[in-house]
């Protein structure tokens, strides 16, 4: 063999030995894979060929991570549980629509009945008159139902109460929505506060014997928002109208001594100079302004009134805070409903198993602890001890409040169950709870509201109400608000 057909075989063998070195890795590798593969699949308990899955409709506004929905369901089956949870999500914007078609065809079990609209028309009330979501009643009164029922604090239930009947298990979101009083004892002396009766007259007759020595800020800051100081006034407004406490009757709140008193008395604070020009009722961002936390922190005020939980800046020394008492409403909004074709007693089994466990909400949401993520200090955060995403919707959609860890920037309950069964039981329940009106001629009544009290802050209360009034009257407030009254008094 001369010396260049020499150099040619020891090439095609080298390449011929790379060749299959590069081959047996492949193979190994692949062989591995498999094998780790192999292992991941084992780490899944089998699959009963009996399992039941549960439908679970939700909005698409909510968003389940897939891989805790399968540690959800492989948890399940560990405790030997043979259910497994399926998510559907349904477009927003059509949700009541799509899940009445969901519910006729039979495709889901239990759902999230979704949220009023924007004019304050009660969706959920219309899907429970549709007759296509059980009727709760006698399922919550037998053994399968008591652990459903037990799971929640007695008063919530009352909440979704429709036609004196339940149809849906209650959100059980915490109700932040409570009123609050702050006052800066350098300026306000105790027996005043003391002897505050909870009217914003009250307040405002306090702050006439004020002598305040702020220069860049006022005296009053109005920090509530919405409608919330329906509180102070002891009555509701929802779907456009008011619901009067202590006459239990349903009125125009623009022909309402009580509401038009407040908006006046809060205009007179600010042409006074005690408040602000503009005081935004409906988009009030309150403690979240930079400026007016600054003047808070500072103490640069003599009342605060304020919507939600107390925050820690008014917790000082020379600061005292009296809050309204709670007031429990219509919590029917955002509840769950079984569907009337589902299996009851399985869907209610499955229901208070989620509902009754800490641990299985903490798994949906967050995963494993101390894999996906870890508890300090009873907040659950990251596997890092950074911060969870409070995925609020979904907790919203699935109900998971009651069992579950709160996140950091939550504040609100640590210890959910104990402190919703002592807030809930305590609370005082509004005479309309139960009562849900048929908002069939709201029309833009409900809008028309909201407008008059946006325009409040360009305008005084006697010069928006007449352009108020005249909206409401061509928008059938008369026929809507009789039709309302005589389904409350048949409901009495």
């Amino acid at each position: 063999m001369n010396k260049n057909n020499k150099k040619i075989l020891i090439a095609f063998i080298v390449v011929v030995i790379i060749v299959a070195v590069l081959l047996f890795a492949l193979l190994n590798n692949s062989k591995e894979n498999h094998n780790k593969e192999t292992t991941e699949i084992n780490e899944h308990p089998a699959v009963p060929d009996d399992v039941i899955t549960i439908t679970f409709a939700v909005p698409d506004i909510c968003s389940l991570d897939e891989k805790k929905l399968s540690l959800f369901n492989d948890e399940l089956l560990k405790d030997g549980l043979k259910y497994r949870l399926d998510v559907k999500y349904l477009e927003f914007d059509n949700y009541t629509e799509l899940l009445e078609n969901e519910a006729k065809n039979g495709s889901i079990d239990v759902a999230f009945m979704g949220l009023g609209d924007v004019r304050g028309a009660n969706n959920t009330y219309d899907l429970i008159r549709s007759g296509l979501f059980y009727n709760l009643d006698d399922i919550l009164l037998s053994d399968t139902g008591k652990n459903l029922y037990n799971s929640f604090p007695e008063n919530l239930w009352k909440s979704v109460k429709c036609d004196k009947h339940i149809y849906s298990i209650p959100s059980t979101v915490v109700d932040d929505r409570g009123i609050y009083c702050a006052f800066n004892t350098d300026y306000v002396k105790e027996e005043e506060i003391e002897k505050w009766d909870g009217s914003i007259g009250g307040l405002y007759d306090i702050l006439k014997r004020v002598t305040f020595e702020g220069e860049d800020t006022y005296a009053f800051q109005y920090l509530v928002t919405d409608y919330l100081f329906e509180k102070m006034i002891d009555c509701e407004i929802r779907s456009g109208l008011l619901y009067d406490y202590d006459t239990q009757t349903v009125e125009n709140p623009l022909e309402s001594d009580k509401f038009i008193g407040f908006l006046r008395t809060i205009d007179e604070m600010k042409n006074n100079g005690y408040l602000k020009t503009s005081v935004s009722f409906l988009n009030n961002l309150g403690l979240n302004d930079a400026g007016v936390r600054k003047d808070i922190e500072a103490g640069n005020y003599a009342i605060a009134l304020c919507s939600g939980n107390t925050d820690e800046i008014f917790l000082k020394d020379n600061v005292r805070v009296k809050r309204l008492p709670e007031v429990l409403s219509s919590r029917i909004n955002g509840s769950i409903g079984i569907v009337n074709n589902a299996d009851i007693n399985t869907v209610v089994d499955f229901l208070s198993k989620l509902y009754n466990s800490e641990k299985y909400g903490n798994i949906l949401l967050y995963g494993l602890e101390n894999d996906d993520y870890k508890v300090v200090d009873g907040i659950a955060c990251d596997s890092t001890g950074a911060a969870l995403y409070d995925n609020f919707m979904t907790k919203l959609g699935l109900n998971l409040f009651i069992n579950l860890l709160p996140v950091s920037g939550e504040d609100f309950m640590v210890n959910r169950r104990e402190e919703y069964f002592a807030f809930y039981e305590s609370i005082y329940l509004s005479p309309f709870i139960g009562f849900e009106p048929d908002t069939e001629h709201l029309g833009n009544i409900s809008t028309d509201l909201d407008s008059f009290m946006t325009s409040l802050n360009r305008k005084s209360v006697d010069e928006a109400l007449p352009i108020a009034e005249k909206k409401l009257q061509s928008d059938g407030m008369d026929e809507y608000l009789e039709s309302v009254r005589n389904q409350w008094e048949e409901y009495k």
